[in-house]
């Protein structure tokens, strides 16, 4: 245990004088770093996931695998805020967004149909400890309602043009779309 001791001591010595040791300090507590915040340096550093910086276009996509329920609702809200603004006598928009449940998981499946009867079987991967069944797709959860309130909501004209742009930029029905007016 001695010798495994004296080594490190040495080894630890040896990174000192060639200035190796805080390199690798530094690749430490940037592991840490990672750990603790889940790779999402965006909210230690000050960033928003949602907030579009003016003259850009919110992403259509998601960029992460798995966003949670409230980081998915404000970047939908982001997304029908900076759409509602460019409306011609909109103003200042404001938005919230109601989902149905949280996100759903698709995996592979054999189904297999015999008299009658419908038999579904989860296609699975690997041996032993080592199974896992094989991932298709993530579902999103479904709107249930989007509330609008801009400067301009008020004027039918508005209300109209912003109910037909929300319900065909997001496939949700007008009748789950309200929009008013505010200041």
């Amino acid at each position: 245990m001695d010798t495994e001791q004296q080594r490190l001591r040495r080894s630890v010595g040896e990174m000192k004088k060639s200035g190796k040791l805080w390199l690798a300090l530094v690749g430490v507590l940037l592991g840490v770093i990672l750990l603790v915040w889940g790779g999402d340096l965006g909210g230690l550093l000050g960033g928003s996931t949602t907030a579009t910086p003016e003259g850009t276009t919110p992403t259509d996509t998601l960029t992460q695998d798995r966003l949670s329920m409230e980081a998915y609702r404000q970047n939908i809200e982001a997304r029908v805020c900076w759409i509602c603004a460019k409306v011609e006598g909109a103003g200042d928009v404001y938005a919230v967004v109601n989902l149905q449940s949280g996100f759903s998981y698709v995996y592979a499946s054999d189904i297999k149909s015999t008299a009658g009867s419908v038999s579904q079987q989860y296609i699975i991967i690997g041996s032993g400890n080592d199974q896992r069944v094989v991932y298709q797709t993530e579902e999103v959860p479904e709107i249930l309602g989007i509330g609008v309130v801009c400067s301009g909501g008020s004027d039918p004209r508005v209300q109209k043009e912003v109910t037909a742009l929300v319900s065909a930029a997001f496939g949700v029905g007008s009748h789950k779309i309200y929009v008013t007016g505010g200041g």
